[in-house]
């Protein structure tokens, strides 16, 4: 089995709207999906310095020995996210139930009103690219590495074209014991 396939784990994230898709965000935002709460995190390198409480979880976000930190701390337990800041910024997300950082994908599924349309959808996100799948009920959008997963879904829910957009959430490698 390829260590490609071993890191393929990933979860579906359903987004609801909110707040201007616009805004560039630079703190952590609590986000009801269809397995339980979950605290997306903008890129590391955008997020300030300090500490942010979100949905009882507290964020401290810290620049230690060449790498952005991020630490959430929930009940009595800390979990950390080290980043080196001379590498290629990532996005991620903070799942409170399972008490562990996940790394957003820069690619969002989605659901079109007409799947005819998918085209449009890219255009009108700047998206790379877009992958139809008419059979399945639902499309792939491939985002540029600046583009915020979060913001672009939340984006396309505000027009008619797309009925719901999800960020997939890639797991962490499980290597056979």
């Amino acid at each position: 089995m390829s260590a490609k396939k071993l890191a393929a784990v990933t979860t579906l994230v359903l987004l609801p709207m909110w707040g201007n898709a616009q805004e560039q965000r630079t703190e952590p935002v609590s986000v009801d999906t269809d397995r339980g709460p979950l605290v997306a995190l903008p890129r590391l390198d955008t997020m300030i310095a300090g500490s942010v409480v979100v949905d009882d979880v507290r964020f401290e976000i810290s620049v230690e020995g060449g790498f952005r930190v991020c630490r959430a701390h929930q009940e009595s337990q800390t979990r950390t996210l080290y980043e080196a800041v001379d590498g290629r910024p990532g996005r991620y997300a903070y799942d409170p139930v399972k008490r562990r950082f996940e790394r957003v994908s820069a690619t969002l599924r989605v659901r079109l009103a007409d799947a005819e349309r998918l085209d449009e959808v890219v255009a009108s996100t700047g998206a790379l690219r877009g992958k139809n799948y008419p059979a399945l009920g639902w499309a792939l959008l491939r985002l540029r590495p600046e583009q915020d997963p979060a913001a672009v879904a939340r984006s396309l829910l505000d027009g008619p074209l797309v009925v719901s957009a999800e960020l997939i959430v890639e797991g962490p490698i499980r290597v056979p014991q």
